[in-house]
């Protein structure tokens, strides 16, 4: 006698019977799908909404960074004045007046970015909070030899040598011929609510 060995394939049950049995009520399943469906839909929308608003934010730094950068430059150039005796003898472009020229700094760049007697931004303004002048340097270049100025946040200015070539701006950049750098922070809010300190400096070859 043959013996069949196949095993009997299931009948596939009903799902809707099986909830029936379950004694789940009519409709739940559908209620939770759409349920399910409007999370997602709400969490997509949560999620767009907070790229748009990382995005917009990218943008105002951007704008603040370059509007930071521009005011630095120029104030860097204003303070920069460059001794006219010292040129006609020797055709040496350095900046005479160490602290005339820091002093020059400090009232062009508190015009450039618009604040008020206590170092704050106006109402509206690009620049929010207090800024601080945390680093003013001038680099005077005379042959082989860069004569270093710096001033630090307290106004105080301390001075030394560097051989040419390895004379550095806190930014990176070589000093190659006489130049101004200078850096500023402020207060920036970041991301609901939460506030930094930023920081921006920018060195000035006169030179150019």
């Amino acid at each position: 006698m043959a013996m069949h060995l196949r095993k009997r394939e299931y009948q596939r049950r009903n799902i809707r019977k099986i909830v029936r049995e379950s004694g789940v009520p009519k409709g739940t399943l559908d209620s939770q799908s759409g349920q399910t469906g409007w999370a997602m839909g709400l969490f997509s929308l949560l999620f767009l909404v907070v790229v748009l608003c990382a995005l917009l934010k990218m943008e105002l730094f951007r704008t603040i960074a370059l509007y930071m950068e521009d005011a630095l430059a120029a104030s860097n150039l204003a303070s920069a004045v460059v001794d006219l005796k010292e040129y006609g003898k020797t055709h040496k472009i350095l900046i005479g007046d160490i602290h005339a020229a820091y002093e020059r700094y400090i009232k062009a760049i508190k015009g450039n970015l618009n604040l008020n007697d206590t170092w704050e931004g106006q109402e509206g303004g690009v620049v929010q909070g207090t800024v601080r002048v945390v680093n003013y340097t001038i680099y005077n270049v005379e042959e082989d030899l860069v004569t270093v100025y710096y001033y630090d946040e307290n106004g105080l200015m301390t001075s030394w040598n560097e051989p040419l070539g390895s004379a550095t701006a806190p930014n990176g950049k070589c000093i190659e011929s006489t130049s101004v750098y200078s850096e500023i922070a402020f207060p920036t809010k970041v991301f609901m609510g939460i506030e930094i300190e930023a920081h921006k400096g920018k060195l000035a070859d006169i030179t150019k």
